[in-house]
């Protein structure tokens, strides 16, 4: 392809401008600020390309994304936010979406973000006072999907619908992930209201595997259903998660088989577990304490009747009952306890038995509630003390150390999850013993060399940018004129005495100019010391244009375009006469120079080995002597 451009002028330099800088590997970074930007970065990013937001506040923004394998955060975590009718459809594969709060907004029925691709991850991310229908869905036909550090909060409208979806394909299992978030502060009634904060499948899907994880996770307030998480699938795993001050809600097996419920704490709420349907699921490792209407709950349900659950090496303290139903026509059945302690009932500790129930080396204190079994539920003080955090352990005097016995039914393993099955760690993930008749009831082990308390927590979960705690640093950052700041680490969030690399990025049309306010000076990239919270200024200045003196016409040509190894440009003078060709990139590093010192000639031939350059779009700027700039080309590095 040729390009041709026609002008007027004596005294030529033509400079060639890297719009995108590149990182490691050929991946580019394409700043933008606006709808429209966005969209042309979409065109024109590569494989391993980052679209970098500036910080702002944006209206009405839709990012829809067909393309693959590119990286689109904010320029610095938390500092882009989307309001208005905002939302994300993510149709491709391999994206990563990070650092962006949706806030405030009404999308009316549509999802904040949707997910129809594999391998996406959705990270640092903060929706928060939104009405819509969703705030993220998974479709079936994703697999492998993350979803790690984000808040989801306080939905505006009461619709029946859950927060975070997960749906499951009839013939693969998704493997998607769901870990380190925060879930808060959703108003509703419990009860079946339908504002679950997770949700994986649907009723129809209940024997589809799923084999997806919930991990390290903290839920706090959550009263827009009585379901915290409803499971309506077979093969997930929900691990290392704490539930805390949910007056209204439990974590339910609500559809669906062979569920894995372990490392949990659910602290201080309505309740813990409740199995509403399903056969084979494992609940073991768990911390049960200060739950007000019940610890465990199996139903009595007829559609799916409730069968072959193992609870074991649970702790359950200071609780309301757990519940068995008896009464019904449909009462659970092949129930087996193993290796727990339950103590400090708030009044019974257990409620309507079957007397079908299998006892395996448990022990107890407190009111039982229920007719004493024959044998493997024994009346035993485990002598429990509460640590510095207020969570109990065993003392070194409790009847429960190295008290397991064998017998129970083997748990499962699941390819590609984690289960566990083996019971090799406890609820802090210390190491157990390998033999069973080595290993302590209740969920902890003794000695309690990690202190006893929730893995998950409101400082740990959810993104960096909304926690505030005292070793960490925060860097603002400010804008003259059009462009983006890379960080490196990338995240604006650090603990303190971390070294920091700024790299100012200028938009089409804009030079880097300099810093100010807490980091001063030009140069491009700069480092420093987040010792403490840092706000910097960053000056980009837009690039002088004028008209080239009208003395004669000239012609420009380049090709081809795109270009692989070599750019022929053609320069037809008539008289006048030009300088030099540079490559800059875009913070006005000169990376090669060609010098013309030719007396005047009609045409002039250069041939501009690129080859070096990484893939992008580049610009030729064209000047006359005094340096000053009249007209722009374009042309594409493959």
């Amino acid at each position: 392809m040729h390009n041709i451009v026609k002008r007027t002028g004596l005294v030529i330099c033509v400079v060639v401008l890297v719009l995108f800088v590149k990182l490691p590997l050929e991946a580019g970074i394409f700043p933008v600020s606006s709808q429209s930007e966005f969209n042309i970065a979409l065109t024109s990013a590569s494989e391993n390309d980052t679209i970098l937001w500036k910080s702002g506040t944006y209206q009405d923004i839709h990012l829809e994304i067909d393309e693959s394998n590119l990286v689109i955060m904010a320029e610095v975590l938390g500092q882009t936010i989307f309001t208005g009718a905002s939302r994300v459809t993510v149709n491709g594969s391999d994206i990563t979406l990070k650092g962006f709060q949706f806030l405030n907004g009404d999308i009316g029925t549509n999802h904040v973000i949707r997910s129809r691709g594999s391998h996406n991850t959705f990270e640092q991310l903060n929706i928060k006072d939104y009405t819509s229908y969703k705030y993220l869905i998974i479709e079936e036909e994703c697999r492998y999907n993350t979803v790690a550090y984000c808040n989801f909060e306080n939905r505006i409208n009461l619709d029946d619908q859950n927060i975070l979806s997960i749906l499951v394909d009839d013939t693969e299992p998704g493997y998607h992930v769901v870990q380190y978030c925060s879930f808060k502060n959703f108003d509703g009634s419990g009860n079946d209201l339908g504002i679950e904060p997770i949700r994986i499948g649907v009723s129809t899907q209940a024997e589809f595997i799923s084999r997806s994880t919930v991990e390290y996770c903290y839920f706090t307030q959550c009263n827009g259903d009585g379901e915290l998480i409803s499971s309506k699938a077979t093969q997930n795993v929900y691990r290392y998660n704490t539930f805390e001050d949910n007056p209204l809600a439990e974590l339910v097996l609500r559809h669906g088989n062979q569920a894995v419920v372990y490392g949990n704490f659910f602290l201080n709420g309505m309740g813990g577990v409740r199995v509403r349907e399903g056969r084979e699921h494992v609940i073991f490792n768990n911390y049960f304490s200060g739950l007000t209407r019940r610890s465990l709950y199996l139903q009595n349900d007829a559609d799916f009747p409730v069968g072959n659950i193992t609870v074991a090496f649970n702790s359950f303290i200071g609780s309301e009952e757990i519940r068995l139903s008896e009464s019904g026509d449909d009462k659970p059945t092949n129930i087996t306890f193993a290796n727990n302690i339950f103590t400090q009932p708030a009044e019974n500790l257990f409620d309507d038995a079957t007397g079908t129930e299998t006892w395996l080396g448990n022990i107890y204190s407190g009111f039982l509630g229920i007719t004493l079994p024959a044998n493997g539920l024994t009346n035993n003080d485990p002598q429990m003390e509460i640590n510095s955090e207020g969570y109990y352990g065993l003392s070194v005097n409790s009847p429960a150390i190295d008290a397991a016995v064998p017998g129970f039914p083997a748990f499962p393993e699941y390819d590609g999850l984690e289960t566990d099955h083996t019971v090799a760690l406890d609820l802090m993930q210390q190491s157990r013993p390998v033999d069973i008749a080595a290993k302590d009831l209740g969920c902890s082990e003794s000695p309690h060399d990690v202190t006893i308390q929730p893995v998950a927590t409101a400082e740990n979960t959810g993104p960096v940018y909304l926690r505030n705690l005292e070793n960490q640093a925060m860097l603002t950052i400010n804008h003259e004129g059009n462009g983006v700041v890379t960080l490196d680490p990338p995240s604006g969030i650090y603990a303190k005495g971390t070294t920091v690399t700024v790299t100012a990025i200028p938009a089409e049309g804009y030079s880097f100019t300099g810093w100010s306010n807490d980091l001063s000076g030009t140069t491009n990239p700069e480092t420093l010391v987040m010792n403490d919270n840092m706000e910097i200024t960053v000056t980009f200045t837009l690039d002088q244009v004028t008209s080239l003196s009208a003395a004669l016409e000239n012609e420009i040509r380049w090709f081809p375009n795109p270009v692989a190894d070599h750019l022929n440009i053609t320069l037809k003078n008539e008289g006048s006469t030009w300088t030099s060709l540079d490559i800059l990139d875009s913070s006005g590093m000169k990376m090669k120079t060609l010098i013309n010192n030719s007396a005047s000639q009609a045409k002039y031939n250069t041939r501009l080995d690129v080859s070096d350059l990484p893939a992008g779009m580049y610009m030729v700027r064209i000047a006359e002597e005094n340096g000053q700039f009249s007209t722009r080309i374009k042309f594409i590095k493959k």
